[in-house]
């Protein structure tokens, strides 16, 4: 066979073989995927002689009777009391603790999130989160904007899709010039390099979100600028503490503080140098010194501002945690990855070997893992101080997490009763929503975990979970495996890893 005839057989196969991938690309990226079915619990529900947790008196109610109707609670007490139609839902809570569904206050839902792990929140008894980002542009193929959280939030509400209610909207974060100098299209104002952009920024987003999200090198004369403005237009201004503002008019300012880190960054004797390197463009996170130099004086005002001024805190120590073990087998082959698509663990290690990379000396591992312990300790103290502790997760799996989380803050020193509180009666009372949610009781939302152990015994008890009501419809422990064996299904699936690249193929943008 001449040259000619085999270069000329090798580009036909290449050919075929690029029309083949193509055509499987194609397939895959408009295949429908499975759907999760949502329940719908058209008949009024009665739990029978369940242990209700008090979440305000903090007491233990055994042998309560809970009727849901209308997606209310309509009678919480002993049966004597209770009169019922003919056709109800009857559940034996005997043995079993009620607590109010759960909350994730730093949640980051994705543009694919629906896609993938969504039906998540529901099978771990969350029932509503507040999201921290949203899209800087229309059409970003990762962030989805407040209209696409809005219609899911809708969708799920409408038994359209199962997923959690999205009670705040977080802005696309503010962090000064930089990001979206790499990103087309954005509105010149994104950079917020002054005080004018950022005034600018708040009225792109007035209407749209319920919150502004700021982060670590927005300028201080714009922060405050912006912190005026939002007040003005209604916004909240949530988020980091941004470098060159000090923790104290962070907490006269902002609604939440998010990331237990900042505390450290505030509490040693170099804290003012630090703020004052923003400018210089030389800031730098000296851990070592942080924690050598500590000065519990310093963290004792931080948290007497926040106490002050109703700031809260979101401390997300799980995302300390894999800053600190991110090379071990507890984060690398943690069972929670199972749920994860190899496009978002990609993604994931990512930022996790990023950090490993700025210092992987045994020496530099040590300090991130002390860094992590010592901001335990200090949620503990803020907590003690009085500070508003609230359960965020900031981490990459949806739901279960909430539980690693309300772990970590047992950890930090909150006992049980105060950690489930993070998660319940402090996000209701953030939202204004102490009337719907937080507490088993009569008028209260029907959004009810019923557990086979005592979370006010062990924290890790709220794993152990025999039914979620979300809503007034009921999941039980059938449906919640049946959600768990989808999303699974799911991360292996090869067809959503090609509706995912193909978002990113009709909009590519940069982060």
């Amino acid at each position: 066979m001449s040259l000619f005839r085999l270069l000329k057989r090798l580009a036909i196969y290449i050919l075929g073989a690029i029309a083949l991938v193509a055509l499987l690309f194609t397939i895959g990226a408009w295949w429908p995927e499975e759907k999760a079915q949502p329940v719908y619990t058209d008949f009024p529900i009665v739990i029978r002689g369940v242990n209700v947790v008090d979440t305000i008196g903090g007491n233990l109610l055994s042998n309560q009777t809970i009727f849901i109707n209308k997606k209310k609670i309509q009678f919480v007490g002993h049966d004597a009391e209770l009169s019922l139609p003919d056709k109800v839902i009857e559940i034996n809570g005997r043995g079993r603790f009620a607590i109010p569904a759960l909350w994730d206050m730093h949640a980051h839902i994705f543009k694919v999130t629906p896609l993938l792990d969504l039906p998540l929140y529901i099978a771990y008894g969350v029932t509503n989160v507040r999201d921290m980002t949203s899209c800087p542009k229309a059409g970003d193929p990762f962030v989805p904007c407040p209209e696409d959280l809005r219609e899911w939030n809708s969708a799920a509400l409408n038994n359209a899709l199962i997923g959690p209610r999205i009670q705040g909207i977080s802005s696309w974060q503010l962090n000064g010039p930089g990001i979206h100098k790499r990103m087309k299209g954005l509105p010149h104002f994104f950079g917020t390099e002054d005080q004018k952009q950022a005034r600018e920024f708040v009225h792109y987003y007035a209407g749209r979100v319920d919150a502004l999200k700021v982060y670590n090198y927005i300028p201080r004369e714009a922060y405050f600028a912006l912190v005026a403005e939002a007040k003005k237009v209604g916004l909240d201004v949530v988020g980091h503490r941004p470098h060159a503002v000090s923790a104290v008019e962070a907490a006269r300012s902002q609604k939440s503080i998010e990331h237990a880190r900042f505390i450290l960054h505030e509490s040693f004797s170099g804290s003012e140098a630090l703020r004052a390197s923003v400018v210089k463009g030389s800031w730098r996170e000296d851990r070592r010194a942080m924690l050598d130099q500590h000065d519990p004086e310093l963290a004792n005002d931080i948290f007497e501002a926040m106490k002050a001024n109703g700031t809260w805190y979101v401390p997300t120590h799980l995302t300390r945690r894999v800053d600190a073990y991110g090379e071990d087998p507890i984060i690398l082959e943690d069972p929670i990855l199972k749920y994860l698509h190899p496009l978002m663990k990609w993604q994931w290690l990512e930022d996790v070997n990023k950090t490993i990379a700025e210092d992987p000396s045994p020496e530099g591992r040590q300090t991130y893992k002390e860094f992590y312990k010592k901001g335990l300790e200090l949620t503990g103290q803020a907590h003690r101080a009085g500070v508003k502790v609230l359960a965020g997760t900031d981490y990459i799996v949806a739901g279960i997490t909430v539980h690693d989380e309300l772990e970590q803050l047992v950890l930090a020193g909150l006992s049980p009763l105060d950690a489930l509180r993070a998660a319940t009666v402090g996000p209701s009372e953030y939202f204004g929503l102490q009337d719907e949610f937080g507490e088993i009781k009569k008028g209260m939302s029907a959004d009810i975990v019923l557990l086979n152990k005592n979370p006010l015994v062990d924290i890790e008890n709220t794993k152990a979970i025999n039914s979620v009501i979300f809503d007034g419809n009921y999941y039980d422990r059938d449906a919640l495996d049946n959600l768990e064996a989808l999303v699974v299904k799911r991360a292996r699936s090869w067809s959503i890893a090609c509706k995912i690249l193909w978002e990113f193929i009709k909009n590519p943008v940069g982060y």
